[in-house]
């Protein structure tokens, strides 16, 4: 006879239509098994965990204009960026427009900042810092 007081921790509801997996039940794909979603296997993908973030750091993300001022500040919402990067935006080539950026995010206000170089003219290539108001993305990585 079965026991009317055994509760299983992974069971079958809406006729059979959802599967729940309750407090301190699991389930376990064994070797030679697969999970799939929507036909495609899983289950490798799923076996490791994502690279490149730490856990407890968020990724903050946005484009923008620069504003002329070099650097232009980012407010990304972040408390803290341990790692930034900034792309200017844009299908030709730069000429003699703003054509390098780079970042800083010293301090601990989550405020990245966006430094704008150009060449010096068409026959000088070194970098000055440019007053341009190019579009851009960036992304930082922090707390």
């Amino acid at each position: 006879m079965a026991d009317p007081t055994f509760q299983p921790k992974v069971y079958l509801t809406s006729g059979g239509d959802k599967q729940v997996v309750a407090s301190g039940g699991e389930i376990d794909v064994e070797t030679g098994g697969a999970l799939k979603i929507a036909g495609t296997d899983r289950t490798a993908a799923l076996a490791t965990a994502p690279a490149g973030v730490v856990a407890g750091y968020k990724i903050a993300r946005g484009s923008s204009a620069l504003d002329g001022s070099n650097p232009t500040t980012i407010a990304t919402g972040l408390a803290t960026i341990v790692a930034a990067v900034a792309t200017l935006k844009g299908t030709s080539a730069p000429g003699d427009n703003t054509s390098v950026l780079t970042v800083n995010y010293a301090g601990s206000d989550g405020n990245l900042d966006i430094y704008a170089w150009k060449n010096t003219s068409g026959s000088d290539p070194t970098l000055v810092a440019s007053t341009g108001t190019e579009n851009f993305d960036w992304i930082a990585i922090g707390t």
